[in-house]
């Protein structure tokens, strides 16, 4: 037994039932060699391995032997790279936070303009040294916004234990703001459109046999698999509950031909019969009655059903391979059944203004198909193949325009997701397995399934404790309240800030002293600021709502801050003259 850390490029390995891949490699030698890669894909079905094909590590072997030269060893393998890209640190500043950010900045600048000013003016005006200190610091203490990001982390910590009540977690404090951010909502189909819970939904008979013949033959031929995979293993619960015990002795195999993905079919050789199970084009072949239940399968395909084919023979197959005279039993009609809750959730998205975009690595037919019963309007859908030949510009098009991603990879993932937010969008992706953990990275807001793996909940902004996708639109709302809280709570610092700057500049020009003290402005600001902005956070008041900030909270600020300057200029001059024209507040 060879040392992980000690395998190097170009070791050869096998590979057996059980076995985990811990470095990529090249298949040299493959006996029915089957993967399970649902860490990397997110899909459990079985990948066939044949000659030449590429092996990622972290794939599990569950059928079959192979052989495998190394390619990528030790930090250059698949399952490293996604680690290292989890341990990769990540600031991620929510458009407010970045707004307060230039705002502080913004003050920084104002403050090295007028603070000398301050003291030109003081020298002017023959003023002791200590009183124009003393202005200076009344003029920076005014331009501090205090109070403004110890408030805007209150209203966020508050937030955070408010969306709780929805069965989701906050993990990064900033993203319950981040919620309210968000224009586009990525997912995949299994699991949020889905149970993820493979049903057998009905079958059809063929050439006139009963439900009984056919569910008896289901059961002998399941029973008798060297392993299940997630689609034989429901149709053994199906049979089984179909059987129900009336069944006799099950027959013992002869021999079996395992089902592979590029064989499209397994069979299980019994004495007298040999019972083919697998996909109806491989299956159905021959007769006019097997074609025209091909062409049934498809249009069943088409909406969104996975669709088997059971048939026999009398004869075994040879080399693996089944003779063309078959006879038609029936088609196997499974469905991972959509979610009752997902088309509310998805109008409450909508009314959001939220766009939605599927990302799966199931087939595009099927994704397809279950989005539209899942009441997504598709556009555009897309394979993985062709974003991989795509330019950078025509993948931006693409992740615009594009509702439907199939048989995507990680990486690619993450280029969908890089694509969206250079084009402006506020990007929150939804995932729960390690091969989400670049798109993860790659969002604005990482968004991750409890039951996930470990390694997507580390990089995860919010968990959903329920596994639910209809939390979230609750969550979102919830997001937008907060934000709002925010705005209410901004307008009134910054307000404070311009009528104070505006005052200050009054008196500076009409050569009057200082208006007020620091101990003054601490109080001022206390009344007129600090106690309404802390009932906002504690919405025990509630702002007039802003939909656009950006835009519309520099004009309210500004008319804001004259009217107040305005209306406290004429204050100040009488209170001035009134005291006497040599004397300052006390």
């Amino acid at each position: 037994m060879l040392p992980v850390e000690q395998i190097v490029k170009d070791d050869v390995l096998v590979i057996e039932p059980g076995d985990r891949a811990v470095v990529d490699g090249r298949v040299i030698y493959s006996d029915a060699l089957e993967l399970d890669e649902s860490q990397l894909t997110g899909e459990s079905d079985a990948v066939f391995k044949d000659v030449g094909d590429t092996i990622h590590s972290g794939s599990f072997c569950i059928a079959g032997t192979g052989v495998l030269v190394a390619t990528r060893v030790g930090k250059d393998s698949t399952i490293n790279q996604l680690a290292q890209l989890a341990k990769t640190y990540k600031t991620v500043l929510t458009p407010t936070q970045q707004r307060i950010v230039t705002l502080v900045q913004l003050s920084v600048v104002v403050m090295a303009i007028v603070g000398p000013m301050v003291f030109v003016s003081g020298y002017l005006n023959h003023l002791p040294p200590l009183e124009v200190f003393r202005n200076a610091v009344v003029f920076v203490t005014s331009l501090v916004p205090q109070g403004l990001v110890l408030t805007a982390i209150l209203s966020l910590t508050l937030g955070a234990i408010s969306i709780s009540r929805f069965q989701t977690l906050i993990q990064r404090v900033n993203a319950v703001e981040s919620l309210a951010n968000v224009t586009v909502l990525c997912f995949d189909k299994t699991g949020t459109l889905t149970h993820n819970q493979l049903t057998v939904t009905e079958i059809i008979p063929l050439n006139g046999l009963s439900c009984d013949a056919i569910n008896e033959r289901l059961y002998t031929y399941v029973q008798n698999l060297s392993h299940q995979n997630r689609t034989a293993a429901a149709v053994a619960e199906y049979a089984a509950a179909s059987v129900n015990g009336k069944s006799g002795p099950v027959q013992t195999k002869l021999r079996e031909i395992p089902f592979t993905s590029a064989r499209k079919w397994g069979a299980i050789v019994l004495p007298g019969e040999t019972l083919i199970l697998g996909a109806p084009e491989r299956v159905l072949v021959g007769s006019e009655t097997a074609l025209a239940a091909a062409e049934r399968a498809r249009d069943l395909s088409a909406e969104g059903y996975r669709v088997l084919a059971l048939a026999r023979q009398e004869e075994p197959p040879q080399d693996n391979e089944p003779p063309r005279q078959r006879e038609p039993m029936a088609l196997i009609l499974l469905s991972d059944r959509v979610r009752e809750d997902i088309q509310e959730t998805l109008q409450m998205f909508r009314e959001q203004s939220v766009a939605l975009k599927v990302i799966s690595g199931d087939n595009v037919q099927t994704v397809t198909a279950i989005a539209r019963q899942a009441g997504i309007d598709v556009t555009h859908a897309y394979t993985g193949d062709q974003l991989e030949a795509m330019t950078d510009a025509e993948l931006a098009t693409a992740a615009v325009e594009g509702t439907i991603f199939a048989r995507v990879e990680p990486d690619t993932k993450r280029k969908l997701v890089a694509a969206l937010r250079e084009r402006g969008e506020y990007v929150a992706m939804v995932g729960d397995g390690v091969n989400d953990v670049p798109a993860l990275k790659a969002a604005d807001l990482a968004i991750v399934m409890n039951d996930g793996a470990q390694i997507s909940k580390d990089v995860g902004d919010i968990v959903l404790l329920n596994n639910a996708m209809s939390t979230l639109p609750l969550a979102f709302r919830e997001g937008r309240l907060i934000t709002q809280t925010i705005f209410g709570t901004s307008k009134l610092f910054l307000v404070k800030n311009v009528y104070s700057v505006l005052l200050f500049i009054f008196a500076g020009f009409m050569a009057m002293p200082f208006p007020i003290n620091p101990i003054q402005i601490s109080w001022v600001t206390f009344g007129v600021v600090n106690i309404p902005a802390t009932l906002i956070a504690f919405r025990l008041m509630r702002p007039a709502y802003m939909r656009r900030f950006r835009e519309d909270g520099p004009v309210y600020v500004i008319n804001g801050g004259i009217f107040g300057g305005a209306a406290l200029a004429p204050l100040y001059c009488g209170g001035y003259l009134k005291g006497g024209e040599n004397k300052g507040p006390r």
